[in-house]
């Protein structure tokens, strides 16, 4: 009885010594094919529409290597690096198994410029984030005057109307309209040749600016000092008669 307990002793010893042998065996090989080139990244894939940054750019800013270990890619690092940048509002990134990654990134886009009383400009996105300082306005975004700029990625504050009445400016007002300041009554136009248009204070500024185009269609721009659309039903001008 004594030899044949010794012996199932010796018995699930082995066993469990062969056990422990597989799992090191598998856990080994499970570790080397994490590290070997069969699970190296072979492909970055970039998806999303066209925006401010190239694929260049933003791959630069991912730093992610071709070669480097799958298991190694940290998402999340990958994803902060990304949406540090003030021109990327969102990013998806997705390990595809055996060596793809896959990133689907949102640019913001810029809709106006905006310009501080020291005249530096910057770009800013139609939620007030400036995305970038710039040395000279672009000729196709309409132009906000601001009291101050922040660094970029940050908001700037108070300009909730100005981006409204930006939001609303045709392409044809756009040629007459140089900037839009703010004022204690609202939102100010200011036009080409000095006159100033008295927009108010508005959830949106579609009525005001198809008064304004109407105005602009039958007035002489020259003789006019101000221009009140803010009831835009009832446009009010003040003219000076020694201009005309």
């Amino acid at each position: 009885m004594i030899g044949e307990a010794a012996e199932i002793k010796t018995e699930r010893s082995l066993l469990w010594a062969w056990i422990l042998l597989f799992v090191l065996v598998v856990s080994a090989g499970g570790f080397a094919a994490t590290r070997s080139g069969f699970l190296d990244v072979d492909r970055v894939e970039l998806l999303g529409d066209p925006g401010h940054l190239s694929d260049a750019q933003i791959l630069k800013v991912a730093a992610i290597r071709l070669g480097e270990p799958m298991i190694g890619i940290d998402t999340g690092a990958v994803d902060r690096r990304l949406t540090a940048e003030p021109w990327i509002e969102a990013v998806e990134v997705v390990r595809e198994w055996p060596g793809s990654v896959r990133m689907s990134v949102l640019q913001r886009a810029a809709v106006v410029n905006a310009v501080d009383p020291i005249g530096r400009t910057a770009l800013l996105d139609s939620s007030g984030i400036l995305l970038d300082a710039t040395t000279e306005a672009d000729p196709m975004l309409p132009t906000i005057r601001v009291d101050a700029l922040v660094q970029p990625g940050a908001v700037v504050p108070e300009v909730d109307l100005l981006l409204r009445a930006a939001a609303d400016v045709t392409p044809d007002l756009g040629r007459w309209i140089t900037a839009l300041v703010p004022t204690g009554n609202g939102v100010r136009a200011e036009l080409v040749g000095g006159a100033d248009v008295e927009l108010g204070v508005g959830d949106d500024y579609q009525d005001e600016m198809r008064s304004l185009a109407t105005v602009l269609t039958w007035v002489v721009l020259a003789c006019i000092v101000s221009i009140d659309v803010s009831i835009h039903h009832n446009p009010v001008l003040v003219r000076d008669e020694a201009r005309c």
